[in-house]
């Protein structure tokens, strides 16, 4: 099965978002978003939102491995589309 060019515009549009966060949150330019990072990059994100108020760390212990599918202690890019598709109920 084929995917749709709407698919396919989905998936470009998730990929220059992720590039975006990749340029402003991975200052190290390892490839990946260590926890740190990461963390700024959320609490960036619910403060833009307005909704970081009650984010706590645990809150954000669990975030991390939501992102954090291979347990490698750090985000990269895969990670960061499959968690944004699935926030995005895609």
């Amino acid at each position: 099965m084929t995917k749709t060019k709407k698919t396919d515009d989905v998936d470009a549009v998730i990929r220059k978002c992720v590039d975006d966060i990749w340029k402003e949150y991975n200052t190290d330019k390892s490839g990946s978003l260590n926890k740190e990072q990461t963390r700024k990059f959320v609490m960036d994100t619910l403060s833009d939102m307005q909704d970081g108020n009650e984010f706590t760390e645990a809150d954000f212990e669990e975030c991390f491995k939501e992102f954090d599918k291979d347990g490698s202690g750090s985000i990269d890019k895969d990670e960061m589309v499959f968690f944004i598709k699935k926030s995005a109920g895609l």
